[in-house]
């Protein structure tokens, strides 16, 4: 019935099916991942004390010092996400990412690599350059969280207005996005997306395991938790 509900939300808002395998995906991966912090409560719960014998599938991410980060690179814990500033499913995921980052403080590191897709979200691809074109100036999260709050603004006279609402240098920011500074970077998150596999957005690694779509809280909370443990 999700998947449906699913399916027929994406296809009023865009016109578009070919991608609905790819949406159906992403709450097969959401299910999954729920079911087994579930299961894994439920046994904690019921008896002795157990450990997680089998190790889950993780992959290494390189973090490029032009990836925009918080938190200290020695870490416990590293999340990686691969997102689109234009894709409402990433617009909902930041408040959860927020409380993660209040909640677990500095033992968790927040990396952003640029995932547009641009096949839908055509104005994704020069929002993820302006964010760059910010940073410059030492305001990349600032614009970042514009960027989230005004997704239908996202046009390139938009992304100028929120530099000059921000505060910013706007000759060095406009003539940055104008000759497209940072598209490079973003094509190269794009094309190290895609060599992971990543095809659908927000695709969150925590120590290298992956989470694909606005998963809840308590989702990466629990992934968090076992890390911290493991470590």
């Amino acid at each position: 019935m999700a998947a449906v509900i699913l399916y027929a939300e994406f296809t009023a808002k865009s016109g578009q099916e070919e991608r609905v395998d790819e949406l159906i995906g992403g709450l097969t991966d959401q299910v999954r991942a729920q079911a087994r912090t579930a299961a894994i409560s439920d046994l904690r719960k019921a008896g002795p004390a157990i450990r997680v014998s089998l190790d889950v599938p993780r992959l290494t991410l390189a973090v490029s010092p032009s990836n925009p980060s918080v938190g200290s690179a020695s870490a416990p814990i590293t999340l990686i996400e691969f997102s689109d500033y234009q894709c409402p499913y990433c617009g909902r995921v930041e408040p959860t990412l927020k409380r993660l980052r209040a909640a677990y403080g500095d033992k968790i590191r927040f990396v952003w690599k640029d995932f547009p897709l641009t096949q839908i979200h055509p104005q994704a691809f020069k929002a993820g350059e302006a964010a760059h074109c910010a940073g410059d100036q030492g305001k990349y999260w600032e614009l970042h969280d514009v960027l989230f709050n005004k997704q239908s603004e996202l046009q390139p006279d938009d992304l100028k207005r929120h530099a000059l609402t921000l505060g910013l240098k706007t000759d060095d920011f406009n003539q940055c996005l104008d000759s497209s500074k940072y598209a490079e970077r973003v094509r190269d998150g794009v094309a190290e997306g895609g060599q992971l596999g990543v095809n659908s957005t927000p695709t969150v690694f925590i120590n290298g395991r992956r989470f694909s779509g606005a998963q809840p809280y308590e989702v990466f909370a629990a992934a968090i938790d076992e890390e911290l443990a493991r470590k």
